[in-house]
């Protein structure tokens, strides 16, 4: 299994590197990176019908790229399945917890300090000074 799936990766990335290349020498409005090769260099390597056999190629590629990128999605889709059917399929009931009586909970309220009853309190400041 390790095998098939290792040479359908190597199978994804030949694909993928030539149909980029296929993609670039095809002819186009502004006839793209055929023109790197030189005014006729498509026509002289490929014939005449350089477009038709291009065309072709990369459909073939095209199909090839899919059929092994759905195989290679299924092998590593079994790989997390088998995973998932490992698992307990009921989860564990929470615990019940009864909530307890008002009476029964601590609510004192902490003591403020508050001043002596002789103290001075400080000014607050005047808003004309500042």
């Amino acid at each position: 299994m390790i095998f098939l799936k290792s040479l359908l990766i190597v199978v994804e990335v030949l694909c993928s590197l030539l149909l980029i290349g296929l993609i670039l020498l095809q002819r186009s409005k502004s006839e793209g990176l055929g023109l790197a090769f030189g005014a006729g260099a498509g026509e002289a390597l490929f014939g005449a019908r350089a477009g038709n056999v291009l065309s072709k190629a990369t459909v073939i590629l095209g199909i090839v790229f899919m059929i092994s990128t759905l195989m290679l999605g299924v092998m590593f889709a079994q790989k997390d399945k088998a995973l998932i059917d490992t698992l307990d399929p009921a989860p564990a009931a929470a615990p019940v917890v009864q909530p307890q009586p008002l009476e029964s909970m601590d609510l004192a309220l902490p003591e403020i300090d508050t001043p002596p009853e002789g103290a001075v309190q400080p000014a607050a400041p005047d808003s004309e000074t500042m």
